[in-house]
């Protein structure tokens, strides 16, 4: 049996569980495993079937693994990463004993009841506004940086000198800041958001100015997908606000609003692109092509070029064991394929997973992956209802997806925000869970537990 046909197989089998068992709406592990089928799905044979034979860059990539079938090797993980990722959603599942008919009745109560935000929560949320807008302000004086980001975003410099700069003045010299940025402001500017749309903020002029003062630090960051995906994102709250249902009519909406948003950042920021149809074209080959052509750098790479690492590309890990962190995976992997050191090559989560641990890295990866994104959807959805927090919570894991399916596991837990997901839940919301009755048929019920 080949290889592309086990993998075929793989994605028809996920589908079908898709469908039928978490369903097309805007829980964590609905958008997880869309997602991961979108791309890595019909997108991935298209790839290094169709599209990427045609290229130089794809003989370049394939000439580091002459004697290898590296396309068969990733087949073969994708098919894995795949099955374990629905696995990993069923096993939360049976874990937590939660049913399909739990999970269907709590999207029928988020559905069909209003947010719920206690006096308390929303003067948190003021307070929180206030605090995060003067630690952004003082840190964009401090670093002077409206006017490097206006340079960025207007300069008829080209793409690699933009990346150039990114790499050289891109978001903050505080470490600090630059997670906050990524996973905890955005989380407060969310809860803000919709505290005004909820008619409950009393200091509407400052909240309105901490959100925008985050849009500011996503685009000092000199990435176009940052504040892209920020603005995008408070759209997809304001949907949340009322439900997690995801109908035909309101995806293509989102699809064509993300198309135009994107497509002019790629505009503004790349001035080698002249026209609707060369924004198009590049979108296409950044959203589905790279990430497929970065795993199969990897695949190329590991281990005809370089060897497995069996934990030591763990830098975080190892360098507190050591006090000598290796150097970083997509540097390495990078400079196999263009032949210099400094590029680097990123790719999802199961390329460090196979870089480092081979097969077994890519099985467990992916169940914990799948396990994890399920169990978010039960705390925040099944647990606790629709809240402020609860709904900024499911915000802050849509990004941390994003991270996850373009990085390191690692780094989607922490700078992605997904490790955080849940503290951060519960440092700001009521305790309010939702408890199904068992012979009810799914009808529920709201159980106070008292402000956290």
């Amino acid at each position: 049996m080949s290889t592309s046909l086990v993998f075929a197989m793989a994605v028809t089998l996920s589908v079908g569980f898709y469908i039928w068992k978490v369903g097309i709406n805007l829980t964590l592990s609905s958008v997880f495993l869309g997602l991961m089928l979108t791309l890595h799905g019909p997108m991935y044979l298209y790839y290094t079937r169709v599209w990427g034979p045609q290229t130089k860059f794809f003989e370049t990539i394939m000439s580091a693994a002459p004697y290898n079938d590296a396309i068969g090797a990733l087949d073969l993980s994708l098919a894995i990463s795949i099955v374990c990722i629905t696995l990993g959603i069923g096993l939360a599942d049976f874990a937590f004993g939660i049913s399909h008919q739990q999970i269907q009745a709590a999207l029928h109560s988020w559905r069909t009841r209003p947010v719920r935000i206690s006096e308390g929560v929303a003067q948190r949320v003021e307070l929180i506004s206030i605090i995060g807008l003067l630690i952004i302000l003082a840190v964009v004086v401090l670093e002077n940086n409206i006017p490097k980001t206006i340079v960025y975003f207007i300069s008829d410099a080209s793409e690699v000198a933009k990346i150039a700069m990114r790499r050289e003045s891109g978001g903050s010299r505080f470490y600090l800041f630059n997670l906050l940025v990524s996973n905890v402001l955005p989380f407060c500017a969310f809860c803000c958001f919709i505290a005004i749309r909820q008619r409950l903020m009393k200091l509407r002029a400052i909240a309105w100015a901490f959100i925008i003062a985050v849009m500011l630090a996503k685009a000092s960051t000199l990435s176009k997908a940052p504040l892209a995906i920020f603005i995008l994102q408070l759209l997809v709250v304001e949907h949340l606000r009322k439900s997690l249902d995801l109908p035909l009519g309101m995806a293509i909406r989102f699809i064509l609003f993300g198309v135009l948003l994107f497509g002019a950042m790629v505009l503004i920021a790349i001035r080698e692109l002249h026209g609707v149809v060369d924004a198009l074209d590049f979108l296409f080959y950044r959203i589905f092509m790279i990430p497929n052509e970065s795993l199969l750098e990897y695949y190329t790479a590991i281990p005809s070029v370089l060897p497995y690492g069996w934990g030591s590309k763990f830098s975080w890990l190892v360098g507190s064991l050591t006090g000598q962190p290796s150097q970083p995976t997509y540097l390495l992997v990078g400079a196999v394929h263009r032949g210099m050191e400094g590029s680097t090559s990123t790719a999802m989560f199961i390329a460090d997973a196979w870089a480092d641990f081979s097969w077994m890295g890519v099985l467990l990866f992916s169940l914990f992956a799948g396990f994890f994104i399920r169990l978010l959807d039960i705390q925040l959805i099944v647990k606790r209802g629709k809240t402020v927090a609860t709904i900024a919570g499911l915000a802050l894991g849509h990004y941390g997806i994003f991270v996850m399916l373009s990085t390191a596991l690692q780094t989607a837990m922490m700078t992605g925000g997904l490790v955080l997901v849940v503290p951060l839940v519960l440092a700001l919301s009521s305790a309010m869970k939702w408890v199904p009755e068992k012979n009810d048929g799914g009808q529920e019920h709201l159980v106070h537990l008292g402000s956290v």
